[in-house]
């Protein structure tokens, strides 16, 4: 091809700003696509659940990222968990509510335990902190004038009691959440974040 052939695109047919330009940006545009997996922003950490395991807390991230995913503690029967807040962030706007659901059980045994709705609160640093509210639909039979819960349903009890000594804000969220399950020792296999 000659010069002025408008097909040719290699640096020496170009006039001489552009040349510059190409130059000084390509060497910029190859190194940010070799660093862009590792250079990309890890997701924030909604919030951390936790349990005690001989006096130690027990504690996993529960990042934003959609999809299911598998706790490291899966089939550990626990009696009291504990959701505690995660990453405080910077924004100028309220982020977004999230909701993560939790569940017990691997592969098609799996079974919903329950949901925690996810809303940030500004705190006195001026980032938002997420606060907590369980949302459980409850598996309950009425049995000589009680309610009493349905002790299994694919192995899932299905009653939480909130332990927390701290009460909710007006709108219904706790800062951090300490539950159980009426019916003994429960584990928490996987959760999803939406």
């Amino acid at each position: 091809m000659d010069k002025a052939d408008p097909g040719n695109y290699s640096l020496e047919y170009m006039s001489l700003p552009l040349q510059k330009i190409l130059r000084y940006l390509l060497p910029v545009l190859a190194c940010l696509m070799l660093a862009g997996p590792a250079a990309a922003a890890k997701p924030p950490v909604l919030m951390l659940l936790a349990h005690a395991e001989a006096g130690k807390a027990i504690v996993s991230k529960i990042e934003a990222k959609a999809g299911m995913v598998a706790s490291p503690d899966q089939g550990k029967r626990q009696v009291q968990w504990f959701l505690r807040t995660g990453e405080a962030i910077k924004s100028a706007a309220r982020p977004a509510d999230r909701v993560v659901s939790f569940y017990q059980g691997t592969g098609t045994q799996r079974a919903l335990l329950f949901s925690v709705n996810l809303r940030y609160y500004p705190n006195n640093a001026g980032k938002w902190v997420g606060q907590f509210q369980l949302d459980q639909e409850p598996l309950v039979t009425r049995v000589n004038g009680r309610w009493q819960p349905l002790t299994t349903v694919q192995g899932v009890p299905s009653l939480i009691v909130i332990t927390s000594n701290t009460l909710p804000n007006a709108e219904g969220y706790f800062s951090a959440l300490d539950f159980s399950f009426t019916t003994g020792p429960t584990s928490i296999d996987a959760w999803s974040v939406q």
